[in-house]
């Protein structure tokens, strides 16, 4: 239901902005409505800004800037390249660890953001041939990665509604860096559409919050930022106390699982091959699945 106008307004225009601002008020929670980041009631809308890039010398690719982070290491560009550079490395054992080849491989970045991670797969591009493709809900991201990545880069917006525009069986490997974190309810749907995209044999990684993570939210909750994006009984319980918590709406939401009820629940749509702890930098664990 609208809200009833606080205001009065003087002519048509004033009465139509305000009409338009008490529904994007009303109907942007993405709960709601199960679309990109962000809905936009505008009529018009025009490239973003984005301004003089500088350029990685080692993968001569073009360095997003603090804004364009979405908020990793915003202040730190070393930082953002290593730590990026780090979870690529994590992922590359995985794919030699569990898949067992490298030349061709077509990977999937679900949530690929502005490109932090799939930036170092560049190499295995230009040396196996590797299939690249990210996707992400924020329209923004996908917009800079068109707009200034190469075009084997092939990326895509796409929404909180569990589907892809992919063809069945299109990926041997798929990632996702904390997207199942902020899932709620469509968990198992979002499950069974990465499965669906996914080769027989394919191999997927995908992170969570587990106990390890409550334990970080418990002992840093005086933090400002945990603050605006945690639940109350993560600040009163050192240790998790339930199978899993579903928290917030999309802008904040956390989702934590036990990572026995996770392995347990998602091995009803992938053979889970492997659970890792949190590595370097994150607080969230990791699992890793095939498909059958």
């Amino acid at each position: 239901m609208f809200r009833k106008p606080t205001t009065t307004t003087t002519s048509n225009e004033d009465a139509v902005n305000l009409a338009l601002a008490t529904i994007r008020e009303e109907f942007t929670v993405m709960p709601r409505f199960c679309f990109h980041q962000p809905l936009d009631y505008h009529e018009v809308t025009l490239p973003p800004e984005i301004g003089e890039l500088a350029i990685d010398p080692a993968s001569k690719l073009p360095i997003p800037s603090p804004f364009y982070r979405f908020g990793y290491s915003p202040d730190n560009t070393e930082h953002y390249l290593s730590w990026g550079k780090y979870d690529y490395h994590l992922l590359l054992e995985v794919v030699r660890t569990h898949l067992g080849y490298e030349d061709g491989l077509s990977i999937l970045d679900l949530g690929c953001s502005t490109g932090r991670v799939l930036r170092h797969f560049q190499a295995n591009w230009e040396s196996s041939q590797w299939i690249l493709h990210g996707c992400d809900i924020q329209a923004l991201a996908i917009h800079w990665m068109r707009q200034c990545f190469p075009d084997h880069f092939v990326v895509t917006t796409t929404s909180t509604l569990p589907h892809l525009p992919f063809a069945d069986n299109t990926f041997d490997f798929i990632y996702g860096i904390s997207v199942f974190t902020h899932i709620k309810f469509l968990w198992d749907a979002w499950l069974l559409e990465l499965r669906r995209i996914l080769r027989p044999g394919g191999v997927m990684v995908q992170t969570i919050h587990a106990e390890t993570a409550w334990n970080f939210y418990f002992v840093h909750q005086n933090e400002d930022w945990v603050r605006a994006s945690q639940p109350s009984r993560v600040y009163k319980n050192e240790t998790m106390d339930v199978d899993f918590l579903h928290f917030g709406d999309i802008a904040v939401s956390q989702v934590f699982w036990r990572k026995d009820v996770a392995v347990k629940y998602w091995g009803r749509y992938f053979k889970i091959v492997e659970t890792r702890p949190p590595p370097l930098h994150s607080f969230q664990d990791w699992i890793i699945c095939c498909k059958l």
